[in-house]
């Protein structure tokens, strides 16, 4: 089963990337976490306890706009809880405090031309207005904003350790995941840090895929069983790329040149793909294709790719674009090895 881990923010946003992860994952899970806070009343002038909000990192209307996914069993709902968080993971807290805290200016940047002022990015208010309902004019919850991004940061280093594929296309988290990785590995020797490396596969295909706003769940559904065999072939041709050209993760090769080098081996299935899904009958289908003779109507996967491995083998990955000969080795001595990333379906025209 091809399984990821969605650590995102969840918004109008997000849906098309959640078809684009739908049409190549048999099964996405969307991590939630959930803050609660006191709420009160004011009642003859006194404030009086009126009992707790549960504050979720979904929005209220989840369920419901991706029921037909969920009643498939294509999505799942996961949910940590505080409560039973182990001693491995409190060895993390003060790190991840440490980190959030000194990246607030990320996260609420200075205004470029008044000065001490501070501004909403396009990111926060997308994730306070869509999960929590802010409105221009209410106060700024800067303490829920720092929880979302703790969690957020601290289950991914979770699914990390876990040997989970995980994704984000959160530019913050991305951010303060690659600050954690950074700083883990100055710090803890047995990382066993050798530097950054290429992703092989991120590299070389560059993939990018027409918008799917045209297709509903259903078609997405649809598509997915009439490309069952063309999506596993091309499933198992990019875990074959990786594995078969290992050694050229420390090299020096350009863009270019990693495209130049797999091409041919991506060619057959790309081909097979996209002919199979031109010759479907739905019209949806085939206008979804002809999208992709129009570069304009691409829309690039932005995410953060976190391979299967244990962490005292791992050089860590950060922002997807960095993979370690350590894991790589690892794996294959173990026949772990499987693919490790969002490197599907179809390569943008050149």
């Amino acid at each position: 089963m091809r399984e990821i881990y969605y650590n995102s923010d969840i918004t109008p946003k997000s849906i098309n990337e959640i078809k684009l992860l739908t049409l190549y994952y048999d099964k996405i899970n969307i991590v939630n976490d959930t803050v609660y806070s006191p709420k009160f009343s004011q009642a003859n002038g006194k404030f009086e306890f009126d009992g707790v909000e549960d504050l979720q990192f979904i929005p209220k209307t989840f369920t419901t706009d991706y029921k037909v996914l969920i009643d498939e069993n294509v999505i799942a709902i996961t949910e940590s809880s505080e409560s039973i968080e182990d001693e491995f993971e409190k060895g993390f807290a003060s790190k991840i405090s440490e980190i959030v805290n000194s990246s607030h200016d990320l996260i609420f940047p200075f205004h470029p031309t008044k000065r001490d002022s501070k501004i909403i990015t396009e990111e926060v208010y997308e994730i306070m207005k869509h999960m929590w309902g802010f409105e221009w004019g209410k106060p700024v919850e800067s303490d829920l904003i720092w929880w979302y991004y703790s969690l957020k940061l601290k289950c991914f280093v979770k699914l990390l350790i876990e040997g989970k594929t995980c994704l984000s296309s959160s530019n913050n988290l991305n951010t303060l995941f690659a600050k954690f990785i950074q700083q883990s590995a100055k710090s803890n020797v047995d990382l066993r840090t050798q530097g950054s490396t290429k992703s092989l596969a991120l590299d070389a295909l560059k993939i990018s895929l027409p918008n799917p706003d045209i297709l509903s769940f259903d078609d997405l559904l649809e598509l997915k069983l009439k490309l069952k065999d063309e999506l596993g072939l091309f499933y198992q041709t990019i875990n074959t790329i990786e594995v078969n050209n290992m050694q050229l993760y420390n090299t020096g090769l350009k863009d270019n040149e990693y495209q130049s080098i797999f091409f041919n081996e991506i060619q057959k299935p790309l081909i097979e793909l996209e002919n199979k899904m031109k010759n479907l009958s739905s019209k949806t289908f085939r206008k979804f294709i002809e999208r992709m003779q129009n570069p304009k109507s691409y829309v690039p996967l932005i995410g953060t790719v976190v391979a299967s491995m244990p962490i005292q083998y791992a050089l860590l990955s950060s922002l997807g674009m960095t993979a370690g000969m350590t894991i790589l080795e690892y794996k294959e001595q173990k026949r772990e090895l499987e693919s490790n990333g969002l490197y599907f379906l179809l390569k943008l025209k050149q």
